[in-house]
């Protein structure tokens, strides 16, 4: 009886490398977001008087108009490109919400001790979000809202592009992913830059590490769900959670 060769750990199949794909989709990511950031940033400011205490309400503005950004985006990819596969749909099968929902409860304790373990040795409390009830909500309303551009443009947009741009598939163990999915989770991370200037290093480190993780773990419930309705429900729970747990833990101490 022939001896069966050991299935390697990792392997890599049916590449074809483009640098042009990876560059344009990196110089396009920040166009993309501000086209949605700026528009919300003077309805911010021209809004009520009151709105302007609020940054809670340009966060979810830009969330709404980057959305829409994303969605324009997926119009001119389907025209463009239309073997692309934006998974703008209802999950044709099992929608792996639940999971997706215990999966970003898990990212937003790990996103609290990533970016709050200072704090929790020092026993500094952080002032990031108020604790007074319609800005506590607001804040946990607009960090949830986030998924609505991010997802779109990243995993919808960026994703479905590269993967016919640059196809190829990557496995680790049982991860089995499009090398696009790798790609577009390195350049979440970078989109995450400004890390390195607002924070100490190794809390950027940490930042820029769990963007590149949660960039792969979207991908994979992209994929496992045919939608983007999963890796938004993990998103918005990560950061909702991580947000609603800091505003809780203000409120016991103040």
């Amino acid at each position: 009886m022939a001896d069966t060769a050991p299935t390697p750990f990792a392997s890599i199949t049916g590449v074809r490398f483009r640098v042009w794909p990876v560059a344009l989709a990196g110089l396009a990511i920040e166009p993309l977001l501000m086209l949605g950031r700026e528009p919300a940033r003077w309805f911010w400011k021209h809004g009520p008087s009151e709105w302007i205490d609020r940054p809670w309400i340009f966060v979810a503005l830009a969330c709404v108009f980057q959305c829409l950004v994303g969605l324009s985006a997926i119009f001119a990819m389907r025209r463009i490109l239309p073997e692309a596969d934006a998974n703008l749909r209802w999950p044709p099968g099992r929608s792996s919400a639940g999971l997706a929902f215990m999966i970003g409860l898990g990212m937003g304790i790990v996103m609290l001790l990533a970016d709050y373990t200072p704090d929790l040795v020092g026993g500094t409390i952080p002032n990031d979000y108020s604790i007074e009830p319609v800005n506590a909500v607001g804040w946990i309303i607009a960090v949830a809202c986030a998924p609505l551009g991010e997802e779109t443009i990243f995993r919808g947009v960026l994703v479905g592009a590269l993967a016919v741009l640059v196809p190829g598939r990557v496995r680790i163990g049982r991860l089995d992913l499009p090398l696009a999915a790798y790609l577009v989770a390195f350049l979440f991370a970078v989109v995450h830059w400004r890390s390195f200037i607002v924070s100490p290093l190794h809390l950027a480190i940490a930042q820029q590490s769990y963007a590149v993780i949660w960039g792969v773990v979207y991908a994979w419930l992209m994929q496992r769900s045919r939608s983007l309705l999963a890796p938004a429900i993990a998103h918005a729970t990560g950061n909702a959670f991580e947000v609603a747990l800091v505003i809780m833990w203000r409120a016991l101490v103040v």
